[in-house]
């Protein structure tokens, strides 16, 4: 997206208006004004503010994705891409916490329309992880299990986190708290447990 352009400026400007005020104290007045655009600007752009949460959720979600997801090509092997997507995530969210607290934000507060933009965003990524899983597992590299359950072991504990590491006002993660991650995720499916 042009970081220039008037929907790039108005989910910047959500961004830090959602994330500043909370989305339920947000208007879109106030989006508006710290965008520096017109009302008919933000209207044409985004009808409601649910309409706006939703994109701005795929928009930031499509980034989230973009960085995990090299992690795990074609011929990667089980144990380092499920590694390498742990590594992925912590990194991405020490580089981004504000974007990673929006993410958690508006998933847990319930603002987003179950048939949003982000929906499709979401299912298109899973689908691309799930054939990697799908294929290690028929390679024997890891266990079968129901896709969910997979995400769930592999992820769970580093999004548990995440609400902690956002708040920090410089987030890091130690490198022993990183290696730890990535060894219960990869013990989690390995075909040895």
């Amino acid at each position: 997206m042009d970081p220039l352009s008037t929907q790039a400026r108005l989910l910047n400007a959500a961004t830090q208006v959602f994330l500043e005020h909370g989305f339920a104290a947000s208007s879109m007045d106030m989006v508006r004004q710290r965008a520096g655009v017109s009302n008919g600007s933000l209207y044409h752009h985004f009808p409601t503010k649910a309409r706006l949460a939703d994109v701005l959720y795929a928009y930031t979600l499509r980034d989230f994705h973009s960085a995990l997801l090299p992690s795990i090509g074609e011929r990667t092997a089980a144990e380092a891409g499920v590694r390498g997507m742990v590594r992925a995530y912590v990194n991405w969210v020490v580089a981004h916490p504000d974007r990673a607290r929006l993410l958690h934000e508006l998933r847990r507060g319930g603002h987003l329309s179950e048939e949003g933009e982000w929906t499709k965003e979401r299912e298109d990524n899973f689908r691309v992880l799930s054939e990697w899983v799908s294929q290690r597992v028929a390679e024997g590299q890891m266990r079968k299990m129901p896709f969910a359950l997979w995400v769930a072991l592999v992820f769970a504990p580093a999004i548990s986190l995440t609400a902690h590491w956002v708040k920090q006002p410089s987030p890091s993660v130690a490198p022993a708290t990183r290696g730890a991650l990535e060894r219960a995720a990869w013990l989690s499916v390995s075909p040895d447990e």
